[in-house]
């Protein structure tokens, strides 16, 4: 079964990120509280997600004990392959996604982690870039589902 694992948020950009239980996503602004709030370039910039298991995935290969927040990903997931939703619509509680695109690691979390090769290791694994299409709360547990 998908579902959310964590919910991660930072009021500001560059500060460190912190897990929150529940969160209030709006159509066409974002994640409430968090540091893209109605400042996100694109529209499908206002929610990232990424799976735990990519996660673990990255630790065990670097033998590091990296935690899920400091992907700096909004919603970290489990039990579903997030690559594969590209184009497609997800729902969390009563809120509607849609995945836009992948999300590629990038030189400032590699150094932020002081991890190298960081960017390499996490290619395609990193993650993918949403838009809300219906707004809403969601919490931690909640069940992901595909919409067709």
């Amino acid at each position: 079964m998908a579902k959310i694992k964590a919910i991660n948020i930072s009021n500001i950009s560059g500060e460190r990120t912190v897990y929150v239980n529940q969160a209030i996503l709006n159509k066409n602004k974002g994640i409430l509280n968090d540091r893209y709030y109605e400042n996100f370039k694109n529209k499908y910039e206002q929610v990232t997600l990424i799976e735990a298991e990519n996660i673990d995935y990255f630790n065990n290969i670097t033998k590091k004990k990296t935690n899920y927040k400091d992907f700096r990903r909004n919603i970290i997931t489990s039990g579903i392959n997030l690559n594969n939703l590209i184009n497609k619509k997800l729902q969390i509680g009563n809120v509607v996604l849609k995945v836009h695109q992948l999300c590629q690691p990038c030189r400032y979390l590699q150094n932020k982690l002081n991890i190298d090769n960081l960017v390499k290791l996490l290619l395609n694994k990193s993650g993918v870039c949403a838009e809300i299409i219906k707004s809403g709360k969601i919490s931690t547990f909640d069940q992901i589902k595909m919409i067709k």
